[in-house]
């Protein structure tokens, strides 16, 4: 037998000839599939079929030729498995090369057409991750364009663990992606569809996570589907309710991923106008947001207001046949639920993958940082315009009192313009400030920021803290009798 030994199995055969052909000049002994086997046999290169160790060269018509056990055994054989099958003689593998085959010529078929079944490789995918998951034994290739820099890697002789393992990773990405494709492709007519994307000329898919849960558990009670914006703007807005103190009443006012209001009382009319006092204009065409069903009262509330979707836990009755009378609402019932800790997002070329930045309840712990100390009252005042910044796009400003939210400043280049919005939203709907709070997710690089954050009449303050001209910020809130809190933790969003 010799020293290594490859299987080689692609549905694209660019640059397996060169693979093929330089593992065998290095002494490597190659095992192929049926069809690999004769396109490298065409060309010169001595290879074996996998018959030789299943016994079996194809059935169903050549769709079942590699899933065979004593196939995975010589992938997956470690430890002393991979010494006993080498002392009986036994093939294990050291190098498995695999090629999927290309469903994405099966976009423009129908997804119920026989043809996108054929397209869905099993077996390639089966070895490629049995080879990932014993990278320490065997080299896993999944893909053709990596064949030619993996055959230098080995001649080199720099297949060493720490590249094993990245192709290991290389070759579950390449098998998620694959499977994602089959699994949109196969939902296509089966689930709800998207209107449209962000603009009305993207096209658009929900794709849900089993088990299904949050977004993909909303029900529409009333109204017609949905388009990429409304799911955003939904997930914004449930987000942000989730992380609201339950005690009370709560009422999430949001439009373009940013909350225009924020209000909580004993009862929903008196939360709702408490959310809508901070922003009179903005919540036209925006997501509305509760945390207990939804009455008459409520209904009520919404009497000239242009609303793009409700969400809330449930509705009374005669709460929903009121609104379900308006054509252009979409009513959801969305489970309360935890989110998922793990927040993805695509951008070119990958994933950005981080931990979701879940609760914004810090301010219990903060440091106070100025001489005075805040009140019980402004304590309660800043934890709530701190759970709601963390839910406004970066730089982020939030005025608030006990009840909710008095304005916000949203997706600034510069933290005082925000400040500056915040403070004008404010004064244009004629809420007095005096005895406000405020809520700055990220630290406060000048003075300018207390300065006019007490000119307007905010009297506390809570902040990360973190700047080098911190000790500048708090003597500026000091001169002002400000209380500040530093919670020396930020919640950026982008």
């Amino acid at each position: 037998m010799a020293d290594k030994t490859a299987l080689l199995s692609a549905f694209d055969k660019t640059g397996l000839e060169e693979l093929a052909r330089g593992l065998s000049e290095l002494g490597w002994t190659i095992y192929a599939s049926t069809g690999t086997a004769g396109h490298l046999e065409q060309r010169g290169v001595e290879v074996l079929q996998t018959e030789r160790i299943t016994g079996v060269s194809s059935l169903l018509g050549g769709r079942v030729k590699t899933l065979h056990p004593e196939l995975h055994a010589a992938i997956l054989a470690a430890g002393e498995d991979r010494k006993a099958r080498i002392r009986e003689g036994k093939v294990v593998f050291d190098l498995v090369g695999v090629d999927f085959y290309d469903f994405s010529r099966t976009s423009e078929l129908p997804s119920d057409d026989e043809k996108v079944a054929e397209m869905i490789d099993i077996g390639g995918p089966a070895m490629a991750r049995a080879a990932a998951k014993n990278w320490r034994n065997v080299l896993s290739l999944t893909g053709a364009d990596c064949f030619g820099d993996a055959l230098d890697k080995i001649r080199s002789d720099e297949d060493d663990d720490s590249y094993r393992r990245m192709m290991a990773a290389r070759t579950f990405d390449i098998a998620f992606r694959y499977d994602m494709a089959i699994a949109l492709k196969l939902e296509e007519g089966l689930l709800p569809g998207l209107r449209y994307g962000e603009n009305p000329h993207q096209e658009a898919k929900f794709h849900p996570f089993r088990p299904i849960q949050g977004l993909a558990a909303v029900e529409i009670a009333s109204g017609k589907t949905l388009s990429y914006n409304n799911i955003m703007d939904a997930d914004a807005a449930w987000d942000l309710m989730l992380d609201l103190p339950q005690d009370r009443c709560c009422v999430v006012l949001l439009k373009h991923g940013n909350p225009c209001g924020v209000g909580m009382g004993e009862e929903f009319p008196q939360a709702f106008d408490r959310a809508f006092r901070a922003d009179t204009v903005s919540p036209y065409g925006g997501v509305m947001a509760v945390n207990r069903e939804v009455d008459q009262e409520l209904v009520g509330k919404l009497k000239g207001l242009f609303l793009e979707l409700i969400l809330a836990p449930s509705y009374r009755e005669d709460a929903m046949q009121r609104l379900g009378k308006r054509k252009k609402l979409r009513v959801l019932t969305i489970p309360m639920g935890n989110p998922d800790p793990i927040q993805l997002r695509s951008v070119w070329g990958g994933l950005l993958v981080q931990e979701r930045d879940l609760s914004a309840a810090d301010v219990d712990g903060a440091e106070v940082a100025t001489e005075r100390a805040p009140t019980e009252g402004e304590r309660r005042a800043l934890d709530i315009a701190w759970r709601v910044c963390r839910s406004v796009r970066s730089n982020a400003i939030v005025l608030a009192d006990e009840n909710g939210v008095l304005g916000v400043g949203a997706g600034q280049m510069s933290r005082i313009e925000s400040l500056d919005l915040a403070v004008r939203r404010a004064e244009r709907e004629k809420l007095d400030l005096q005895g406000g709070v405020l809520a700055s997710d990220g630290f406060f690089p000048f003075r300018d920021g207390p300065d006019r954050a007490a000119e307007a009449g905010i009297t506390a303050i809570a902040q990360p803290g973190g700047s080098i001209r911190d000790e500048e910020v708090i003597q500026a809130a000091d001169e002002h009798g400000m209380a500040m809190l530093m919670t020396h933790r930020r919640h950026f969003r982008h």
